[in-house]
């Protein structure tokens, strides 16, 4: 590429707070005018195993980490093993010398290899506790950045005296070992230049944690599963300050039957959990859009099938989220593409499923759920909660009998909740008519079921054109008649939007059609933006070009070549310049 970020790995066992000090250089970095991509990653274990964070910086807004290492820090020999390829010519890596022995034939040229004594007279569960912090002093020596600033993070982050005072003391103390050692080092090739902008540190189910309380939730629940559980662990932080109810259910069928329940007495819910928690979902998802009840769920996908890889990313759900449960009805998926549209869309979801009372699914995965970016405060200026066609009791008292599943041009019913004066009615799993009553037990249907049955399915799917009206189900990124169209959805948009920009700015013309809203399938904006299409290029994080097949289904495109991934891993921009540049060839 001809311009990347800076990236930093750090690597290490579980336990010796990797992860730490990944977010502590970006909080760093974020606080002192520049910005940062943090991807960390680990085995479902309970106990060992490699952690890594990597942390991409640069000095504008990052939209996908890059895995072209300038500097590693190895605590563990696993850490070296498994990075070699990944070192670019003169990255420095910094190893614990009593830990790591690097293995010379693999080392890649130019790349300089620093031994230091990183754990010192540290043992036991201290050397755990703190290897960061003597971690962060020998990066700083070395990579020439300013110590200072990691010191004024720490004093934020330690909440004890005691703790704050050994942890800087041992930062000092590597940073001074580190020089003595060596006393050559580069100049960070970034400039730390506070900016006064107010800026966050947060992932994807932070940004959908906050949009939901944003909307007016007050009520959560789920079963905890990776990667999506750290929404409601989120939300259970800030029940008290938000007035919000969480509950842990007992497994997942409890807690989506929690969420329908608070969606029937007009609470706004939300709940989250990942493909296999979706499974045992998906008869309760079907309720829902029979009894027209608002639910919105996220479904964090990550690699399967069956238990699959809980700490690893995907984007295999799509099909089964798409037409999850028995029968036919609408329902609304997102998949956002990066934090700003996962707080945007979880926002815009809300207001949809109860205007259309309809089911809405917020589809991410450990990539997105899991990164945590530098962003600027959200744009709060126009957010307005719409409640859809609820009722009050004036207007109930003006329409007797109330018949919940009026038939309506739009399809969607004026709806009461309980206790409303006139508001009595009945929701059902069974098909029904107007007034809730099951069309098959019902005398006053028994002639007539084929057609009540025929008018319910119809009432369902009439809300679908004006959704398709209300929902932006696509973006088109770049010019608008471009050489190549690269395709794709969800957390691919980072890594597509860096591949593009660098050949944008090299005079070659790609732009990047991104669907964001896969139903209700945006068919006529998708066949739109594909009519200026020379050549085509699908994006997808599969083994089966899921998206692909949806295109085709709605629209009769046939994509030209698809780039699937999935090995577990994400996409990064410099692996996606190289596919799209023999695409173009």
């Amino acid at each position: 590429m001809s311009r990347k970020p800076f990236t930093v790995m750090f690597g290490g066992q579980a336990g010796y707070g990797i992860m730490s000090a990944g977010m502590i250089i970006a909080k760093a970095a974020g606080r002192n005018g520049l910005w940062a991509f943090v991807v960390n990653e680990y085995p479902s274990l309970i106990k060992g195993g490699l952690n890594t964070c990597t942390v991409s910086f640069d000095s504008r807004p990052v939209k996908a980490h890059e895995e072209r290492l300038d500097f590693l820090g190895a605590l563990s020999q696993e850490a070296l093993d498994q990075n070699y390829e990944k070192l670019v010519e003169e990255a420095a890596v910094l190893y614990d010398s009593e830990a790591v022995k690097p293995n010379m034939a693999r080392v890649p040229a130019g790349v300089k290899l620093y031994p230091v004594n990183l754990l010192g007279s540290l043992t036991g569960e201290a050397a755990k506790v703190m290897a960061n912090s003597a971690m962060l002093g020998a990066f700083c020596a070395l990579a020439g950045f300013p110590l200072a600033i990691i010191a004024g993070i720490m004093r934020t982050e330690f909440k004890k005296e005691n703790i704050l005072r050994q942890n800087l003391a041992l930062l000092q103390q590597a940073f001074d070992l580190t020089r003595q050692q060596y006393a050559e080092h580069k100049p960070f090739p970034l400039v730390f230049q506070p900016d006064g902008e107010k800026k966050m540190l947060l992932n994807g189910n932070d940004a959908i944690a906050i949009a939901a309380l944003r909307a007016g939730v007050k009520f959560a629940a789920g079963y905890p599963m990776t990667p999506g559980s750290s929404v409601l662990t989120y939300l259970a932080d800030h029940a008290t300050e938000y007035g919000l109810v969480f509950k842990q259910a007992e497994d997942e069928i409890a807690a989506v039957n929690m969420l329908i329940g608070a969606g029937f007495a007009g609470v706004r819910s939300i709940g989250a959990t990942s493909g296999g928690g979706f499974a045992l979902m998906t008869e309760a998802l079907g309720f829902a859009a029979q009894g027209e009840v608002p639910l919105v769920i996220v479904e964090a996908q990550r690699g399967g099938p069956s238990t699959g890889l809980p700490t690893r990313t995907a984007q295999a759900d799509l099909n089964f989220v798409v037409y999850a449960s028995q029968g036919e009805f609408p329902r609304i998926v997102v998949a956002p593409g990066d934090i700003e549209e996962c707080f945007a869309e979880t926002f815009r979801l809300f207001n949809l499923v109860e205007k259309y009372q309809v089911p809405g699914i917020i589809l991410t995965d450990k990539y997105l759920a899991d990164s945590s970016v530098i962003h600027t405060y959200f744009a709060e200026q126009g957010l307005t909660i719409e409640r859809g066609k609820l009722v009050d009791e004036a207007w109930l008292g003006e329409h007797q009998p109330y018949l919940r599943y009026s038939i309506t041009p739009d399809g969607v019913s004026p709806r009461a909740i309980p206790g409303q004066k006139g508001g009595r009615h009945i929701v059902t799993s069974y098909t029904h008519g107007e007034d809730g009553f099951y069309s098959s037990g019902n005398r006053e249907y028994a002639q007539t079921e084929p057609e009540v049955t025929a008018a319910g399915l119809d009432k369902l799917f009439s809300k679908v054109p004006a959704m398709l009206q209300d929902i932006p189900g696509i973006k088109l990124h770049g010019p608008r008649e471009a050489e190549l169209t690269v395709i794709g959805w969800g957390s691919s948009k980072g890594a597509i939007l860096e591949a593009i920009s660098t050949l944008n700015q090299a005079g070659r013309l790609v732009n990047f059609l991104q669907i964001l809203y896969p139903s209700p399938f945006p068919a006529e904006a998708v066949q739109s933006a594909l009519q200026l299409s020379k050549k085509t290029l699908l994006v997808e994080g599969n083994k089966t070009a899921q998206m692909a097949a949806m295109i085709r289904a709605y629209t009769g495109f046939t994509v030209d070549t698809c780039y699937l991934k999935y090995d577990s891993r994400p996409f990064n921009p410099s692996l996606l310049l190289e596919k799209i540049k023999e695409v173009l060839a």
